[in-house]
């Protein structure tokens, strides 16, 4: 039986797949370009609007988020999470909070930390279970895949898809079978590169111009070739 391939040449296989398939990612939970002279004069229009007396503290909330999202789509993370932090959380209603702890998520997850993003993400859902639910637990089973958490990241994905029969799009396939790509590299298991695989075939079935899942099949190929588990 051939040996397996070597660690550094899987190794080099992953990190380019994830460099990949984190930009991917990150445009389908929300990251796209954006106008920014027209996002930074809706900022201006928003600071000369917080300056008034006569806000009410629910006009003012709103009006901060509204910044904070702003903020984020010019992918200004620190500056997103400090504008968030002025608003009155003990006044804000359960939706306007739901929303704050969402954009609060979106931003920790540009700046890669991971676990403090699952945190809001989840407190989002608890506050308002049916607004953004798919675009919420897309960003958590990201987020967990980055923590390494690849257990409850496929739980997550599976629940989340089975829950009101979701149709299984792209991500799905996509974060499926890079998750057990990761897994196969981290525990060094042949038995995940062959689910990789499986998943990438069937997503490719459904959308077989898929780049993403082109390049998982391959390198699973290449790690399963040579032992002869095809």
């Amino acid at each position: 039986m051939k040996s397996i391939l070597p660690l550094t040449l899987i190794f080099t296989m992953v990190v380019a797949f994830e460099n990949c398939a984190s930009n991917q990612g990150n445009q389908r939970t929300g990251v796209s370009k954006v106008n920014t002279g027209s996002h930074l004069a809706q900022i201006e229009s928003i600071d000369a609007d917080l300056k008034s007396s006569t806000l009410s503290d629910e006009s003012r909330d709103k009006l901060i988020i509204r910044k904070g999202k702003l903020l984020l789509d010019l992918g200004k993370y620190d500056e997103t999470i400090s504008t968030l932090n002025q608003v009155n959380q003990a006044k804000s209603n359960p939706v306007q909070l739901s929303e704050w702890n969402l954009t609060m998520g979106k931003a920790y997850v540009g700046k890669n930390e991971y676990s403090k993003a699952i945190q809001f993400l989840n407190q989002s859902e608890r506050l308002d279970k049916n607004a953004n639910l798919m675009e919420r637990k897309k960003l958590v089973v990201q987020s967990l895949v980055a923590e390494r958490e690849y257990y409850p990241a496929l739980a997550t994905l599976t629940k989340t898809y089975t829950k009101g029969n979701q149709k299984k799009d792209e991500f799905y396939f996509e974060t499926a079978a890079k998750t057990y790509l990761k897994m196969g590299f981290e525990y060094k298991n042949t038995g995940f590169y062959q689910k990789g695989l499986q998943v990438a075939n069937l997503g490719l079935e459904e959308f077989p111009n898929n780049e993403t899942l082109k390049s998982i099949q391959k390198e699973c190929l290449e790690v399963l070739q040579p032992e002869g588990k095809l």
